[in-house]
């Protein structure tokens, strides 16, 4: 797997995939076009950075940009270089991860869509799973275990220095303008590999809820557990509850609640109402705004700060 990870075929088709999605420069400056236009002396770089073990992901950029709803959220990228080492290593570890990964598990996996996770729960209400708790994980990307999520890693049949290179980009240091410090909690949003991890830190409810005979549909952090009887339903939300404290985290209180196809309720955008679904409408695109980067992190500036070994703050 390191052997395929390094050819230049690998980093050239990353680079390729990158590209196709676009998207904002890193801490460091450099754009799209920038690569690009030194795209030889950049994967030169890189292969000898991981030919010699000598490979350090640069700091993440960390700015705002808007909801669908009130507010903003967080967004925290990598640079150019390692974006491209992230989709390199997702392309060849995929299959890997999707081996580990339950029917019940929606988002984030190639061939499945938000239309196939309702289509699952029409099938199951007509098998007669009319009972729902409609589950929200609170804060999920901003509290996963870090060190649950490795260990879950380390079992996976992956190169050990493929495993290493996950858990630097796990373990991150983020630049937000003003500061930079480590990233002890939680995965960033913005990293090519992070859905895939999630993914891997949720399985492990998913296994677990199977093995207490609970149904399950998932996408991302969002999940319904579907049931026959009411008091079924209030039993799985106690299990869910317990399994989550487990993976040291917690249901939003505010958002999760049982209810019934027969009272109604919304999920994925989808309306489920007694015998009648109404799917998402395509939602308009968000209006289209260039976000307050911070300014470019200065590559010696960072470097004389690690040479003198200034200590970083944790968030």
């Amino acid at each position: 797997m390191l052997d395929q990870l390094i050819t230049r075929k690998t980093l050239y088709d990353a680079f390729e995939r990158v590209q196709e999605n676009g998207g904002c420069r890193g801490a460091d400056g450099v754009t799209l076009a920038d690569f690009q236009a030194s795209l030889e002396t950049e994967l030169d770089s890189l292969q000898d950075r991981l030919i010699r073990r000598r490979y350090t992901p640069f700091p993440l950029l960390r700015f705002q940009i808007p909801k669908r709803e009130e507010g903003f959220r967080d967004l925290t990228v990598p640079t150019i270089r390692d974006r491209v080492l992230q989709t390199a290593a997702y392309q060849l570890t995929r299959e890997i991860f999707e081996a580990e990964f339950e029917e019940c598990s929606y988002a984030f996996r190639e061939g499945r869509s938000v239309k196939d996770a309702v289509h699952r729960i029409d099938q199951l209400r007509s098998q007669g799973f009319r009972f729902v708790v409609d589950a929200d994980v609170e804060g999920f990307f901003d509290n996963v275990d870090q060190d649950h999520l490795v260990a879950r890693l380390r079992r996976l049949p992956l190169d050990p220095y493929v495993v290493a290179l996950f858990e630097l980009w796990i373990r991150a240091e983020v630049y937000d303008g003003h500061r930079l410090f480590l990233l002890t909690r939680g995965i960033p949003q913005g990293s090519v590999v992070s859905p895939m991890l999630a993914n891997l830190f949720l399985d492990e409810l998913d296994e677990n809820l199977a093995l207490f005979g609970q149904t399950l549909v998932r996408y991302a952090d969002d999940f319904l557990v579907l049931c026959k009887q009411p008091e079924d339903a209030s039993q799985a939300l106690e299990i869910t509850d317990y399994l989550l404290e487990d993976l040291h985290l917690k249901l939003n209180q505010e958002k999760t609640r049982t209810t019934s196809f027969d009272q109604g309720f919304k999920f994925l955008g989808a309306v489920f109402l007694k015998d009648a679904i109404y799917l998402p409408f395509d939602r308009p695109k968000l209006e289209r705004t260039t976000p307050h980067f911070p300014p470019p992190l200065d590559l010696l500036t960072y470097l004389e700060l690690k040479h003198l070994g200034q200590h970083l703050p944790s968030e």
